[in-house]
């Protein structure tokens, strides 16, 4: 009987150890850092005038956890200069994304009521490692 009790025992530790598998999400010691740009097309009457950069502040930036997801799971909002942190991350794979606003005209330049606007993804797939700090760098929209 007692040892059929240590077997038990054994198996119950066994099987809380395989299944504490920590996924890619929020609880760890990582993180995700970064710098967001804006270049903004500067048009008048609708011809290219001239590019203008500045720092995305109040910008969003998304984050998906893990790569099966197709929708974000977070977003955080730049700071002032452009700089922005997901943190508390646990190892794993990120993708890491934000906008431009791509001005597209169209066909009539009198009045141009048929100009629009579309947003693509830029998107940066990092791999997070334990205590681990990821810089991307500066990554640079454009409006």
């Amino acid at each position: 009987m007692k040892r059929i009790s240590v077997l038990l025992t054994i198996a119950i530790i066994a099987l809380n150890f395989t299944s504490c598998k920590k996924y890619e999400g929020e609880g760890g010691r990582s993180k995700i850092t970064g710098k967001l740009t804006i270049n903004e097309k500067l048009y008048i009457n609708g011809a290219l005038s001239d590019t203008v950069s500045y720092p995305g502040a109040t910008e969003d930036v998304y984050i998906v956890y893990g790569t099966q997801d197709s929708i974000f799971d977070d977003k955080v909002e730049c700071n002032y200069d452009g700089s922005f942190s997901f943190n508390y991350l646990f190892p794993g794979t990120y993708t890491v994304f934000a906008y431009n606003e791509i001005f597209n005209t169209g066909n009539s330049i009198t009045n141009n009521d048929d100009d629009y606007y579309t947003k693509v993804p830029v998107k940066f797939t990092v791999e997070v490692g334990k205590n681990e700090t990821v810089d991307l760098g500066e990554i640079t929209v454009v409006r």
